[in-house]
């Protein structure tokens, strides 16, 4: 059986009306998907689905964290992630011309399923922070390599001591 099925959702054979599914998803997910940045994580997913006549509304609630390498001090650390966001699925007959936007998705009327591995994981990829860091200075077990820490700080203190000198050189040349 391959493991993205589960995230199928019935789209032909579904009442109008709304349908409420829950997902897990662990490193299993993330190892099953061929584009992604992630490779594990644990979250949580309610999809609150609601039929239409012509399309399917999703509202994605998505909570948890994905583990990742600190880009500060490059200890491993969770990076907790909250997503709420709304995605459309609009039927037509001829839907290789339509335009895909952001959050609507064409999809054929003759389908009878939708599967939402790959809505889920742009989801958690947009949600990302630009930098994989984490606030190790309110967190009562800090997970941080505070040795790292310390050389990036060192390191900065010796560049800018090297920066703050050059100028005043550069000033004393004028007369």
């Amino acid at each position: 059986m391959n493991y993205l099925k589960r995230f199928d959702i019935p789209i032909k054979g579904m009442n109008i009306g709304i349908h409420e599914y829950h997902f897990e998803i662990n490193a299993e997910f993330f190892e099953n998907l061929d584009n992604t940045l992630i490779r594990d994580g644990d979250y949580k997913v309610k999809l609150i689905c609601e039929k239409r006549e012509r399309m399917v509304v999703l509202n994605f609630e998505i909570s948890g964290q994905y583990h990742a390498i600190c880009d500060r001090c490059l200890a491993e650390i969770d990076i907790p992630t909250i997503i709420d966001s709304t995605v459309f699925l609009k039927f037509g007959e001829n839907i290789t011309n339509t335009k895909e936007l952001d959050d609507v998705i064409y999809i054929d009327e003759k389908d009878y399923k939708y599967n939402l591995a790959a809505i889920i994981n742009q989801l958690i990829i947009l949600s990302m922070p630009y930098k994989n860091v984490y606030d190790c200075e309110n967190d009562p077990n800090p997970k941080c390599d505070f040795k790292m820490l310390e050389r990036l700080e060192n390191e900065q203190n010796a560049k800018d001591s090297i920066i703050e000198s050059s100028i005043w050189d550069k000033l004393k040349d004028i007369n």
